[in-house]
Order: structure tokens, then sequence, then C-alpha cells
């Protein structure tokens, strides 16, 4: 099978650059992916589906943050939670069942299950991949839903500073520098945000943002002292320092304060041995320290003052061999997480080992691509797992594949979950952690086809079915007073859906993306849709770009979501309700002409969308963007 033809098509569909867009010979871009095999694969032949976000994509779209990108994003949904950051659902699955990676590594620092996508800023970020479904065969714990894995800028030559000021006098200035020679290159990157707080309720004295100041740095060096071995290191340091006036119950006002300092570090080495085998060793560390004040006015005993300290210690060894038609890839990690925490009973600690194994290997000349694997963890809170997974992908035609995967998922219990002693003596109710709890588990099935119809179009359909058990939720225990509450296992779900998407490219400087997802959700045990699940949802982008000047118009709608009783251990209940359909929409505008020096201007929340319960987003706002490249 000629599968050129068909490689050529899919590269026609990328994102591409301003170079290639002015030359008369087009140039094939086919960028290189990993998360979805945890190998290297040109997008057009992965086996798996991967969603990809570029850095051109990143550039258009005009986001500070990751939040903030992919909530405009098709295939996944993001949303704010006023005052505890954000969100995250794939294939229906919420932030908890979706791992969050950052150069391949987990990212710790959860708050109600969630990582805050607002702390990782894009301007430090080369691309995103997103691959969906269960994917506990290759990640382990908390990749139920999928996988969320952000990849930093590599060093290269040059550097930029970037500036932006928006009408509510928001404002950020990121600046990167790189340099390299024969066998080492380097880069160097910070920044600093200015956030303001807005309100989408007069009638309430609280806030719906914060108003804080964000300082980050990074660097990263890569040494090639010759072609079979290589060594990158990547370090990062971020302080975020907020505060914002919160209401509670009985007409309480609290003053909220905030410190959030996070590290990173990781280190990698790679070797070739002989001419098939590649060897590659990660080692990493990562700290999240937390530290929470909150004040309640008038009242002399009113203060919480808590801290969190969240340390991982990662290392992992993850050997490919190439053997004939067979990718052969084996690995083993070890990880030690430790927390402490005021709001738990004890200090939490875990250690994890892990032990995978896959296979890639071809039959028909090529056209069938068959992927299994099989992962085994040991958890010294809960004990053991075994996650299996099968992939594969068919070339029916030189323009038309089939993909099809199936794995199981599952997430061990977090330490709040196991450890939590919290006591809300305003509202009346205390939180109980559970020791014994077991893992949640996931069963899931995706079945995707595409169709490269011509050069410049593409269409895909993707349906899945996920089956979960163990679903871990707070249940009553005693009515008090004080009302306890604790955790269970409890729940089962089912979640079946269908994902649409369509890139149409009639010219080099013209793209129009179109996509619609749809999902049923059920509770097995009451029948109900599940908490703050939409069932309709479609996005749109439409990009112009010429050698002077770009237009882009990105955005989503979502339909309707039923919002249950939740609790969150930090505050009082939040009511059941309905939240209304919505529509967010970004305009941004781009000129170059001035080049080195390039302006952009953008309008966000073009429909002035939000409300103070289920949308705590930033109303309709402006900017102005300076970018100096060097």
């Amino acid at each position: 099978m000629n599968r050129g033809a068909l490689l050529a098509a899919c590269s026609l569909l990328l994102p591409t650059t301003l170079a290639a867009q002015a030359s008369d010979t087009p140039q094939v871009l086919d960028p290189i992916v990993v998360t979805g095999t945890r190998t290297e694969h040109r997008i057009s032949d992965s086996p798996v589906d991967v969603q990809l976000i570029t850095a051109e994509d990143i550039q258009h779209s005009g986001a500070r943050d990751v939040a903030e990108l992919l909530e405009r994003e098709g295939g996944v949904h993001v949303a704010r939670v006023a005052g505890r950051g954000t969100s995250i659902e794939i294939q229906g699955l919420s932030s908890e069942h979706v791992l969050i990676l950052l150069n391949g590594q987990r990212v710790i620092g959860r708050i109600n299950g969630a990582i805050d996508l607002t702390r990782l800023r894009v301007a430090e970020i080369e691309r995103i991949e997103i691959v969906k479904g269960p994917s506990s065969a290759l990640y382990g714990s908390d990749a139920l839903g999928g996988v969320v894995n952000i990849i930093t800028r590599q060093a290269a030559n040059g550097g930029s500073v970037i500036a932006r000021l928006d009408d509510s006098h928001q404002g950020d200035v990121f600046a990167f520098g790189g340099w390299s020679g024969d066998a080492l290159r380097g880069q160097i990157s910070g920044g600093y945000s200015r956030l303001r707080p807005y309100d989408l309720d007069d009638a309430t004295p609280g806030d719906d943002a914060v108003d804080g100041v964000s300082r980050f740095a990074s660097g990263q060096l890569d040494w090639n002292p010759s072609a079979r071995a290589s060594l990158a290191a990547y370090g990062a340091y971020s302080l975020d320092d907020t505060q914002r006036v919160d209401s509670g119950t009985g007409g309480r006002v609290y003053d909220t304060i905030k410190r959030i300092e996070e590290v990173r570090a990781q280190v990698t080495p790679r070797m070739r041995i002989g001419a098939a085998t590649d060897l590659r060793l990660d080692l990493g560390y990562q700290r999240y320290f937390d530290q929470y004040l909150q004040v309640q006015r008038n009242a002399e005993d009113g203060v919480t003052d808590e801290e969190t300290l969240d340390e991982i210690g990662l290392m992992g060894l993850q050997v490919d061999h190439l053997a004939g038609r067979h990718l052969l890839t084996a690995g083993v990690e070890h990880q030690l997480e430790t927390l402490e925490a005021d709001r738990l009973e004890s200090d939490g600690e875990r250690d994890r080992q892990a032990v995978f194994v896959q296979d890639d290997f071809t039959l028909l000349d090529g056209a069938l691509t068959l992927v299994p694997g099989l992962r085994y963890d040991r958890d010294s809170l809960f004990g053991h797992q075994w996650s299996p997974k099968f992939a594969a992908r068919l070339d029916l035609t030189q323009n038309w594949l089939l993909r099809l995967g199936y794995g199981h998922g599952y997430r061990a219990p977090d330490f709040k979950q196991l450890l939590l002693r919290f006591e809300n003596t305003a509202v009346g109710y205390r939180v109980d952690g559970k020791p014994d709890l077991r893992p949640e588990r996931s069963r899931g099935l995706n079945i995707g086809t595409t169709w490269f119809a011509n050069p410049t179009t593409s269409l895909s359909a993707t349906a899945f079915h996920n089956r979960v058990e163990d679903l871990i939720e707070i249940v009553l225990t005693e009515p008090g007073p004080p009302t306890i509450y604790s955790y269970r296992n409890v729940s089962r779900a089912w979640l079946t859906g269908v994902d649409l998407q369509m890139q149409w490219r009639p010219l080099r400087s013209l793209q129009l993306r179109l996509g619609y997802s749809y999902l049923d959700s059920e509770d097995r045990d009451t029948g109900a849709t599940l908490s703050g699940r939409a069932t309709h949802r479609a996005n749109a982008a439409l990009y112009f770009e010429q050698p002077r000047y770009a237009l882009g118009l990105r955005g989503t709608w979502v339909d309707e979501r039923e919002f249950g009783v939740e609790l969150d251990s930090g505050g009082p209940p939040t009511g059941a309700g309905i939240a209304g359909a919505y529509s967010l929409f970004d305009a941004r505008t781009e000129w170059r002409r001035f080049a080195p020096l390039q302006i952009a201007a953008g309008v966000k929340n073009l429909l002035d969308e939000g409300d103070p319960r289920f949308l705590p987003i930033q109303p309709r706002s402006a900017y102005l963007e300076f970018r100096r490249d060097f």
C-alpha cells in the first residue's frame, strides 16, 4: 500500500509556518507525537489517536494559560470553579480521572481532585498532546479518562519578548532566549503576570476571581556528545500570590490569601545501544507548597491558617528495541510521594512501583498495526493492579483509516479521601477520610475512523463507551449535629458518546475546523445523568493567515448541564441546579508588517457569557499584545 499519499494529505492539514506559506514549494510538516504509545510516531502514522495542539495553534489562540487554551478546544471540556481553579473532563470522566503530565511526568498539587490548569502558562509550551480513553496500561493511576501531556519549548537559537495588557489592567510579560553549539544547546525563560479580580454578582460581597501576581522561570539544557548519547535537563520555579474576598453562609465575609510555590526538576539521559535499541532514564522531582490564610471579617476567632506540602520523586527506565516489524517497549518506574497538610489526620506517604511492556508491530505490508500492552502497578496504600490495553490501526485505502482502542484504567484513592479529617464548625459538618477505600476502575472502548477526502479536507469520527466501577463519593454517615460525611466506593457509571471533527483548508492561508460531541452519561445505581455533564458540545475555529497579517476566531458551545449537591471540604455544600447553555468565542488579529516586531489585538468572551455560580469566567475584555523576536 502506498502510504506516501496518505502522509502528504495528512501533512497538508496540519498548521504550516509563515515561511512555508510564503514559499512557492509546499513543505511537508508531520509532527512527532509520543503520548499515545510512549514511543515516537509521526502523527500521520500513529496507531493511537492523538489530539495535537501545536505551537501555531497556541499562538493563534491568544490564551494566557492552559485552562484558557483548552476551554475553547474541541474534544475536551474545561470549566472554571469559583475559588477552586479549573476542572477538566474527557469522554465524560472528570478531573480526578484525567492524568496531567508535564514533559511526560505527572503533575501534583490537586485541589478537590483537580489540577488547576491556570498554573501552567502557555508562553513556555511547545505543544500539547491529548490521548482519550483509559491509559493506565502506560501511565498508571489517574488515567481513566485520558492523558494530557504538556511539552515545554525546546532549546533553539534566538528568542522573543512578549508583553500584553488588557482593558481590566491585567498584564503579562514573558521572555525567552536560546543558544546552540556543536554539542550543547540551552534555553532560559521567565515571566510575570498581574491578575485583577472581577465580580459577576454585585449583590454579594465576594469576588469571582483573584487579585494577585505570578512569577515563573525555567531553564533547559540539551547535551549531545555523540550520535548515540544525549542528556536533557529541565528546571522550573513559580511563585503565585493571590487574594480574594469570599462570601460565606449567614452573611459572613472572608478575606482569603494564598501563596503557591512550585519547583520542578527533570533529568533525562538517553543512549543508543547497537543499531536497534534505545535506552531512556527519567529522573524527576516536584515540590508543591500551598499556604492558605482565611480571615472572617468582624470575628475574633474566624481564622483558618493551613499549609500543604506535596512532594514527589520519580524514576523511570524505558527500553525500546526494534526487531524486524516489532517495536518492543519495556519499562520500570518508581515513585515516592509525601503529603503534609493540616487537614489530614496524619501525614501521607505512598510509594509506587510499576512494570510495563508493549509490542508495536505491523502486518499486511504495513497496512495493519497492532499494539498490545500490559502494566503491573504496586501501591503501598492499596495493593496491586493489572492494566491491559490493545490498540489497532488499519489503513483501508490511501486516504481512509480505522482505529480501535481498548483498555483498563484505575485511580488510586488520594490522600484526602484516605486521611482527611476536616470540620467546618461554622456550617456544622465534618468530613472524615476512609483508609480502606478501593481504587476506582474503568474499562473503555474507542472506535474511530478518519477520511482524508482530498488534500485539503479531513473528517474523523470516534465512538466510545466507558464503564466505571467503585467510584468514590461522599456519603452521609451521621445526621449529627455535627453532620458527618465520609467516603465510600458506592457508584457505577456508564459513559457513551461520539466525537466528530472536520478540518478544511481550501487555501494555504485559510483553515476551518468544526467539531461536535455527544455524551450520554448514567449513574447505574440511580439512573440519573452524572453531575455537570453536558449532552451536546460543539467547537469551531477559523484562521486566515497572510505574510503581513492574520485573523482568527475560535470558540465552543456547551449545552445545559444539571448539577447535583457537591460538598467541598473547604466550604459549605453547593446546592443542586441547572446551568444554562453558553458560548465562549475569542477573536484575534495579528500584524507582522513591522517585523521583527509583531502586534496583536483581541477580544475574549465576545458574547460576554458568565455567571457566579456555574460559569465564573472573566467578562468580555480586549487586549493588546507586542512581540519582538531576535
